[in-house]
């Protein structure tokens, strides 16, 4: 848009020009043929003025042109900058919504209600251990003295997760020495004894065993 506005500026300039340089090409050849005298002269004199009035308003409009394009920059700039602005202060706004719907939800839920739901996942991840370890507990008291690389059910501990120190089978478990039996019974947070066996004993009744005589 801004090219062609410039263009509609330069186009008569330049187009002035040519005409004054013919005109004046064709005076100038007329005059050559005449002898020297005041008319002349003052035909020379006036054709001179006329080029440097069609120079005048060829720079005017040469200014004129520049500060159009000057001014194109500044609109288009302007725009774009106005652009950014508006998409950042729509970002903001939205962002700020979000934060005080949130906040609201959380101020119309009670308390209790919430507290409510706590519980009820606590409730739900209890059971659900509770089931597991029942299922793995049954599986462990079929194991006999006869059985002792038989894999152990994994019975989870209180959190419902699995302990790291759980033995695979059972000739692993009573491999274990003192040390390494009392760190399994305080991972599943069974009462602790100083005898070796009393743990050993206790963590097998904890998953569904018992000790092979």
């Amino acid at each position: 848009m801004c090219v062609l506005r410039c263009i509609a500026v330069l186009l008569p300039t330049q187009r002035r020009r040519e005409q004054s340089f013919s005109s004046f090409n064709e005076r100038s050849a007329a005059l050559s043929t005449m002898g020297p005298g005041s008319d002349a002269l003052r035909e020379i004199q006036a054709l001179r003025k006329q080029i440097r009035e069609e120079n005048k308003k060829g720079d005017k409009d040469i200014q004129k042109f520049k500060q159009m394009a000057r001014d194109e920059v500044k609109l288009q700039i302007a725009a774009n900058l106005r652009n950014d602005i508006l998409d950042q202060i729509r970002r903001e706004i939205e962002a700020q919504v979000k934060q005080q719907v949130d906040i609201q939800i959380q101020e119309q839920i009670p308390i209790s209600l919430r507290q409510q739901s706590m519980s009820n996942k606590t409730q739900l991840q209890t059971a659900k251990t509770s089931l597991i370890n029942s299922a793995a507990r049954k599986k462990n008291s079929s194991l006999r003295i006869q059985n002792l690389d038989e894999s152990l059910a994994f019975v989870l501990k209180a959190d419902g997760t699995k302990g790291q120190l759980f033995p695979c089978d059972l000739r692993s478990l009573l491999s274990y020495d003192a040390a390494h039996v009392c760190e399994l019974v305080k991972d599943y947070e069974l009462p602790l004894d100083d005898n070796r066996d009393v743990n050993l004993n206790r963590f097998l009744g904890h998953i569904g065993g018992s000790c092979p005589s």
